[in-house]
């Protein structure tokens, strides 16, 4: 009998630990996944402690985030190089953006000026150059002044934001 009641209190000290074990290990997961939704963004952590809006003070509000819409300057661009022994050609595709369908309605009405004008800088170019990150990045930065050019004068609006090439090939 004695020995029963012994196995007993030993059963009842492993369950008793295994028990504390479960709850340490559940408040471990807990924090772990409380800590991670806070990092990854699930749970909204920007507090907004202005006045003057509808929402109560310290009430959580996620960012707006803006609306970027794409939009391929298609067919590609195809410029002949004056005689180069570097290239003697060049072909480009080109994607723009912009957050109001207005800008891209503007670039699709305008897309022979824009064309044009592009064609002009392009052939312009030195090919030496355009070989370079730099010589891209320059180019790129051209062709956006030019795009927004345009669609200023031609729509009375701005928000073309960025210019990337989608293919850029010399031969």
């Amino acid at each position: 009998m004695a020995k029963n009641d012994e196995l007993d209190a030993g059963k009842a000290k492993k369950s008793s630990k295994s028990i504390w074990m479960i709850v340490a290990a559940t408040l471990v997961l807990i924090s772990i996944t409380g800590g991670a939704s806070y990092v990854l963004g699930i749970v909204p952590f920007h507090q907004d402690n202005s006045s003057g809006n509808d929402e109560p003070a310290g009430a959580y509000r996620r960012e707006q985030v803006e609306t970027v819409i794409y939009h391929a300057l298609d067919p590609a661009f195809v410029v002949n190089f004056k005689p180069n022994l570097e290239a003697r050609l060049m072909q480009l595709s080109l994607s723009v953006t912009a957050s109001d369908q207005k800008v891209i309605d503007t670039i699709d009405r305008h897309t022979p000026m824009i064309r044009n004008n592009l064609l002009l800088l392009m052939a312009g170019q030195d090919p030496a150059v355009l070989k370079t990150v730099e010589g891209k990045e320059t180019l790129r930065a051209r062709i956006l002044e030019e795009i927004q050019k345009v669609v200023e004068t031609q729509g009375k609006q701005k928000g073309v934001k960025e210019v990337f090439f989608t293919g850029f090939v010399m031969q």
